[in-house]
């Protein structure tokens, strides 16, 4: 049994903001889609379809990197402080306790079914 005694604040730090980030520039295109999608829906467009489409994937574009730059500045904060309560935690009532096994590679697998 092996026991996570602390945990690293800027390796979590910048593995929580790589996935805040990523989730924020999805979520930022997925609103982009919809309000473009009930625009050209609805005909609430004084325009082309082609321009209302091209202003929009823009402004779609422009809130990802937005927001992905926004949610991982948040994420890097957030793993920051949670890697210090955790740190703090773990030397009041211990660590996570874990268990490992070694992991079998491509190769010992392989050699497992020629043997059998």
């Amino acid at each position: 049994m092996m026991e996570i005694k602390s945990i690293n604040k800027m390796s979590l730090a910048k593995i929580t903001a790589l996935i805040y980030g990523l989730v924020g520039f999805f979520m930022a295109m997925f609103v982009a889609i919809s309000v473009m999608s009930n625009i050209i829906i609805g005909k609430d467009y004084g325009g082309s379809v082609v321009l209302v489409t091209l202003f929009n994937v823009g402004a779609g574009l422009l809130l990802g990197v937005l927001s992905a730059v926004l949610t991982a500045a948040i994420g890097w904060i957030m793993g920051f402080i949670m890697a210090g309560i955790y740190n703090w935690f773990s030397k009041k009532a211990g660590g996570i306790k874990i268990e490992l096994a070694e992991a079998e590679t491509k190769d010992q697998n392989q050699l497992n079914l020629n043997n059998n």
